[in-house]
């Protein structure tokens, strides 16, 4: 009886959810801000240049294998970001389903560099907490003046795929079959 009781009480600890960001003046949570792995200054804003940095960034990350293919889902300049809970960071909810990485563009005319004197343009994200968000986090980017939102030009979407199961989900699953093995068990003896 007490492994049982020990038992779910640590199913109960599993299940809970995690602390995430919230829309400001909501209750919409977005999960956390999301890592960003590259950052670029790109000669211009063209699709293919953009998913060629992408696939390149990824590979030398050890994000992909080299067969793999990166396509870019969706492009976007019309956006609406939404201030979160956290100073600075910003959610977008995204067009595609739940994509894996996401990069946003931003307009560097006027920007004083404070990184080796270099300000990069392009930023790839790696979506992780809640899939369905984008979260940023713009005084990350190293950079004084960006602090605004109306910096971003454009957020590009990279391989939305299938939907990905939720850790409560599959704990929620894993102790169904425990429960019918245990069953079967008994009913054998």
């Amino acid at each position: 009886m007490k492994k049982t009781l020990f038992a779910i009480i640590l199913l109960c600890l599993l299940v809970s959810p995690a602390w995430s960001l919230t829309i400001q003046g909501g209750d919409i949570e977005v999960g956390s801000v999301d890592t960003r792995i590259a950052s670029a200054r790109l000669a211009n804003s063209d699709e293919k240049l953009e998913l060629d940095w992408v696939r390149t960034s990824l590979l030398s990350l050890g994000k992909i294998d080299a067969d793999d293919v990166i396509t870019l889902d969706t492009t976007y300049s019309v956006m609406s970001w939404s201030l979160t809970n956290q100073a600075n960071t910003y959610a977008i909810d995204f067009k595609t389903v739940r994509p894996e990485f996401f990069y946003i563009k931003i307009g560097t005319g006027n920007l004083t560099a404070i990184n080796l004197g270099t300000v990069s343009s392009h930023y790839l994200y790696e979506n992780i907490s809640e899939l369905d968000w984008g979260v940023v986090n713009l005084a990350d980017l190293g950079i004084r003046e960006i602090i605004g939102i109306d910096r971003i030009s454009h957020v590009g979407e990279i391989n939305g795929g299938a939907p990905v199961p939720e850790p409560a989900t599959l704990v929620l699953l894993g102790s169904g079959l425990l429960a019918l093995a245990g069953f079967g068990r008994k009913v054998r003896k």
